[in-house]
């Protein structure tokens, strides 16, 4: 049982429940639908055949919808542009015009906010510009190197103020579908501020939904906000495409570390994301560099890694999961348990915090197989999970909510199950989750903990060692 989650992207790759399947059995704990790329009755389909194909798996999957916000983006033209180093080129508001060399750009704002001196980068930085002049409605620029711009690629403007609200028009309707199709996750792009969080659980509220939010990091000015972000938000991800642009790439690396680190002490789920097996996408096996940056991802304890259009779009997205699961199992078994000194304030209270302190240090006194936490928030599971125990975690609840956003936990598996009446009885009832999901065996000691007295919402109060009967 991998410890690392596996979070895919739906796609035309992956369309059929049979395809889905496989996917689940090969690894995949939750599925993301990137509302960049379609329209709201293909993901709503998309939501009933992964609801069906994860019926058959012994564990809840997740389903995370991604809000596209306010990606910039080069106009749908036809064709392409070539570019040579020291090329001068335009880009407008509205329409392409290719043969007077102009590119039409999909938000009005962009040729407003921009300054001379300023950098303009094309698809993810395969283009740098440097802006010459904003004159007459247009944006003139010189190109930094040679290359393609082809339509609809992406924009990024690191050096400028683009006033834009990061919740759109078509974010607002998206983030409602995804309430609609009681999707666990809602992960916000472009994040700034800590009040896009906030202005995102207003809207998910309005619609009637209890999602949880996930902040996407990508861009410079969420770095600089990144304690409010991490304190409002549900969880975060690296989004390492644009922030890669936004920032100098050598950066990256430390960055995706602190960002890691950071997300650990507020025991806050984390996901690393973008490029991680993308020659798989072609190829049925991954660049050693690839294996190595998974590898380095589940080394620094993240709680979950990505898939982009390995899965979506690519030629192998079974063999993407399959070498991504391989390469998790092998790097977990050089993780040895981490101390990490929690924000004990996020907390609330020390009683919680004690038992899964010492719960999840047991194995070092008490050699036990499994961690079962009976929960009705998912909570202590989740506040054990950022303290890294050897052993799996067991959430034992009765809410499919919970249950499904737990799915991007580190360790953290649950399984639906009704609360105990009294010790016997919850004893009893691990035994029975012992036997039938063969966590461990008649003899082995385990580990439980949860609130009593029973049928209470008393919080996390007690851990008890017992032997499977």
């Amino acid at each position: 049982m991998k410890r690392t989650k596996i979070l895919a992207t739906y796609g035309p790759a992956i369309t059929s429940v049979k395809r889905l399947q496989r996917l689940i059995s090969s690894g995949v704990n939750a599925f993301r639908i990137n509302c960049s790329h379609g329209e709201p009755a293909e993901w709503r389909r998309a939501v009933v055949d992964i609801r069906k194909a994860a019926s058959t798996a012994p564990y809840p999957v997740g389903i995370l919808f991604d809000i596209s916000g306010p990606k910039l983006r080069v106009d749908q033209f036809s064709g392409s542009v070539n570019i040579r180093r020291n090329d001068t080129i335009a880009f407008v508001s509205g329409k392409s015009d290719i043969e007077q060399r102009q590119i039409g750009v999909n938000h009005p704002r962009i040729i407003k906010s921009v300054k001379k001196g300023e950098r303009l980068f094309v698809d993810d930085g395969s283009l740098a510009f440097e802006i010459q002049s904003t004159a007459g409605g247009k944006i003139v620029c010189k190109a930094a190197n040679s290359g393609k711009v082809l339509p609809g690629k992406g924009i990024n403007l690191p050096d400028s103020n683009i006033k834009i609200p990061t919740i759109t028009k078509k974010d607002r309707q998206d983030i409602k579908t995804a309430v609609a199709c009681e999707a666990d996750f809602i992960a916000l792009s472009f994040v700034r501020s800590g009040d896009d969080i906030i202005e995102a659980r207003r809207l998910i509220k309005r619609f009637g939904g209890g999602q949880a939010v996930i902040a996407k990091l990508e861009k410079r000015e969420a770095i600089e906000d990144l304690e409010n972000i991490m304190l409002l938000s549900d969880g975060v991800m690296i989004a390492r495409g644009d922030l890669g642009v936004e920032l100098p790439p050598a950066e990256l690396p430390n960055l995706q570390k602190r960002i890691i680190k950071m997300a650990n002490r507020r025991h806050k789920p984390v996901i690393v994301a973008t490029q991680m097996l993308e020659s798989m996408r072609f190829s049925p096996r991954a660049t050693r560099a690839e294996i190595n940056d998974v590898a380095t991802a589940v080394y620094d304890f993240s709680d979950a890694v990505m898939l982009s259009a390995e899965t979506a779009t690519g030629r192998y997205p079974v063999e993407a999961v399959k070498t991504m699961s391989d390469v998790i199992l092998s790097a977990e078994t050089q993780c040895l348990q981490q101390s990490v000194d929690l924000q004990k304030h996020l907390i609330g209270s020390p009683i919680p915090y004690a038992v899964a302190m010492a719960v999840s240090e047991s194995d070092h006194y008490c050699e036990t197989e499994v961690i079962f936490a009976f929960t009705s928030s998912g909570f202590t599971a989740g506040l054990i999970s950022n303290l890294f125990p050897p052993q799996p975690v067991i959430a034992l609840t009765s809410d499919e909510t919970v249950m499904r956003q737990l799915s991007l936990y580190r360790s953290v598996y649950a399984i639906p199950l009704k609360q105990p009446t009294s010790f016997d009885d919850m004893m009893s009832k691990v035994n029975s989750v012992c036997r039938k999901y063969r966590l461990a065996r008649k003899g082995d000691r385990v580990v439980i903990t949860g609130g009593a007295p029973f049928g209470s919402t008393t919080q996390t109060n007690f851990m008890l060692f017992h032997e499977v009967g």
